[in-house]
Parts: C-alpha cells; sequence; structure tokens
C-alpha cells in the first residue's frame, strides 16, 4: 500500500493522449456499476407500470392452470410430463422476454460512462491479479476502503427504506394471506412498484457519486511521472541520437548528389573564397538558370576544386555569389530579381566557351553587376 501510494505521488504530469487511447484500447476506462443497476431497476419499474396488469394476469391464469389437474395427468407419466412442461413453457413465456431485456439494458447502461468499448485484455491472465500479496495489498488499499464505506452507506440504506416500507405496510401485508388471489396479486404489482421506486432513487444517487469518483480515479491512475513522459516522447518521436544520425546520413546523401551535379554546371560563382554556387541553364529544359550546388567554407572549396577538375569556369562575384547562396536553395531557379547579373556571367561565360584563340576580341568580362542590395547580406559590399 505504501509503494502504491508512493508510486501514485510520482505521477504528477496528465496522460497524454496517447496514453489516453492506448488505456481506452486496453479496455481501461472508468465503469460504475450503479449505473448499470439504477438502469436495470428503472427499466423494471417502467415494466411493471406499463404491462405489470398483464403480467399479473398472466401469472394469475398459470397459478390457476398449476393446480387444476386430470385423474389422466395424475396416475400418466408422459401425460404429468406433458402438462408439466406446457406450464413451464408459459412461464417461460413471460420470464425470458423480461430477462432479455433487462440483460440489453444492462449491457448498454454498462459503457455509459466510459463509452462502448470492447476489448480482450481485462479478461488476460495477470499474475498480479491471482498473487496472494497483491490481493492483500489491493484489500486494504485506500480504494478498497472509499468503496467499502460506500456499499457500507448504500446497503445501509437500503435496508433502512426496506425495513421503514414494510413496517407501514405490514397490516396490509397480513391482511392479504385471507384477500383472494387476484386481490393478492394487485397489492403485491403496487408494493413491487412502489419499492422500486425507492430502490432506483436510491441508485441514482450512488450513481451521482460513483461515476465522477470513477472518472477521478482512471485519471489519475493514467497520470504520468516524468521519466514515462520522456520514454513516450522518445517513443514517438523516435530516439534524438537515431534521428541526429539519420539527418546526418540525409544531408551526406544530399551533399553527394549535389556535389555530382558540379561537373555539369555552366559556371561556379565565387565569393572568391566564403562561397561557392554552382548554376546551370538549359534553355530547352529550364524557364531559368537554376541553381544545382551551393555550399560555403569547406563546402565551397570542394564546389570549387569539382568545378576545376571538370573545366567548369569559375567566376567571382561576391554580391552575386552571397545573393545566390542566401535566397536560392538548391536545385531551385534563380528570382527574377537576379535574372539580369546572372545573364551577364553567363553569356560571358558562352562567349568564352565559343571563343577561338587568334580569332576575333577575348570576351570581355562584366565588371559591375546589378545585384539589388536588399538580396545581398552585405548590402553590395564586396
Amino acid at each position: 500500500m505504501a509503494d502504491n501510494e508512493t508510486s501514485r505521488e510520482d505521477k504528477q504530469l496528465a496522460p497524454s493522449q496517447r496514453k489516453l487511447d492506448k488505456a481506452r484500447s486496453e479496455g481501461s476506462v472508468p465503469r460504475s456499476r450503479d449505473v448499470g443497476h439504477a438502469f436495470v431497476l428503472g427499466t423494471a419499474l417502467i415494466g411493471l407500470m406499463v404491462f405489470g396488469p398483464r403480467i399479473g394476469a398472466t401469472t394469475l391464469q398459470l397459478m390457476r392452470d398449476g393446480l387444476v389437474f386430470t385423474r389422466r395427468q395424475a396416475i400418466d407419466p408422459a401425460a404429468l410430463t406433458q402438462w408439466l412442461g406446457h406450464l413451464a413453457s408459459s412461464a417461460l413465456w413471460v420470464i425470458v422476454p423480461c430477462a432479455l431485456v433487462l440483460l440489453v439494458v444492462g449491457v448498454l447502461a454498462s459503457g455509459i460512462p466510459g463509452g462502448f468499448h470492447v476489448s480482450l485484455k481485462p479478461a488476460a491472465f495477470n499474475f498480479a491479479k491471482v498473487n496472494p500479496m497483491a490481493g492483500f495489498a489491493r484489500l486494504f488499499s485506500r480504494e478498497s476502503l472509499v468503496d467499502f464505506l460506500r456499499l457500507c452507506a448504500l446497503a445501509a440504506a437500503l435496508v433502512g427504506v426496506a425495513a421503514w416500507f414494510a413496517a407501514g405496510h405490514f397490516d396490509e401485508y397480513t391482511a392479504l394471506a385471507a384477500a383472494p388471489l387476484q386481490v393478492a396479486l394487485g397489492a403485491a404489482h403496487t408494493s413491487m412498484t412502489n419499492g422500486l421506486w425507492f430502490l432506483v432513487g436510491l441508485l441514482v444517487l450512488s450513481a451521482a457519486v460513483d461515476v465522477p469518483l470513477q472518472w477521478w480515479r482512471n485519471y489519475t491512475n493514467l497520470k504520468m511521472t516524468l521519466q514515462e513522459a520522456r520514454d513516450e516522447a522518445r517513443q514517438s518521436d523516435g530516439d534524438p541520437m537515431i534521428k541526429s544520425r539519420i539527418r546526418q546520413r540525409q544531408r551526406e546523401i544530399s551533399r553527394g548528389r549535389m556535389l555530382a551535379a558540379v561537373p555539369a554546371a555552366d559556371v561556379v560563382i565565387t565569393n572568391p573564397t566564403h562561397f561557392a554556387v554552382a548554376i546551370r541553364y538549359d534553355e530547352t529544359a529550364m524557364g531559368a538558370p537554376r541553381v544545382v550546388a551551393k555550399g560555403a567554407d569547406h563546402l565551397a572549396a570542394r564546389i570549387r576544386e569539382l568545378a576545376m577538375d571538370a573545366g567548369v569556369p569559375l567566376f567571382e562575384a561576391p554580391p552575386l555569389a552571397r545573393a545566390l547562396y542566401a535566397h536560392v536553395e538548391v536545385d531551385r531557379e534563380i528570382p527574377s530579381a537576379l535574372y539580369t547579373a546572372v545573364a551577364q556571367v553567363l553569356a560571358y561565360v558562352f562567349q568564352l566557351r565559343r571563343h577561338v584563340p587568334g580569332r576575333g576580341a577575348f570576351p570581355q568580362r562584366p565588371d559591375t553587376l546589378p545585384v539589388p542590395a536588399d538580396m545581398d547580406p552585405k548590402g553590395g559590399a564586396e
């Protein structure tokens, strides 16, 4: 009991939605027996009020038939068996429908506090349920004590109401011994109806106390410790170390694909040392020049190295390199604000590619590129 109380004190965090859903799937939802009892007795009360006269008439006829039999039925076992079978079947036609209705109402009412959910988990074998020590601890737990006191109060109220009701009608009941059977059945119907009214009222009051109590117990039992919350977050989101490794591996794969595209670029625009952005343009397949690779510091050096190995020209333009690095993701087209600057660079590169030494003037490198100051992190400074 002390361990249970200590564990409960450690559970200070509200249950997560995942734990609530898991508990519901395992059948751990608040249940109140008093609700089911109140609905069953309430249904019986309504049945007595509506169908009581018909049930009483049928019962009276069965009692009369049971007291009247022929000489042949008295001496012939087969005839006696047939007669008793007829009486039993007639009685079952009265009892079975009533019992089925009450059974269905009881099943439906059991799902009112916590909702309807079918789970075989509560029926599964659990050693703690048959462990004598665990059972002894549950027997003297705080919850068991509260249930015991509540049931004692309910039992005392039921006994008190029954005694008060019987004492108030004692003379009437003793007089029924000499009354005709039909009169006695009518009086019994009235007494049962009045008695059920009191019982249903008591059970409704008990259910009004029990339902919030069961909700509170279920919520308290599902509360989580700080360690449980951490473990659940790790299970839901994944181990941080594993996720970090996955992200690192994804970055490596993405970087490998990006670097593999550098040899196919038309030009690499540099800072010249801090940034490097590889540009490719195919007028037949692209609407605008596209950034196929970019990097800073060590990655920028690697891009420049691959470009030189593949014969891709390097073009030093710090403001344009910074703007492209800051505003364009890999495998994305450049923004319209940089069209003119990139077009001048590509035109120069394409002229270099077509130039034949000794034939015509050497292409002139563009000195000033139109890069908007708001797109350059350094405001256009070299």
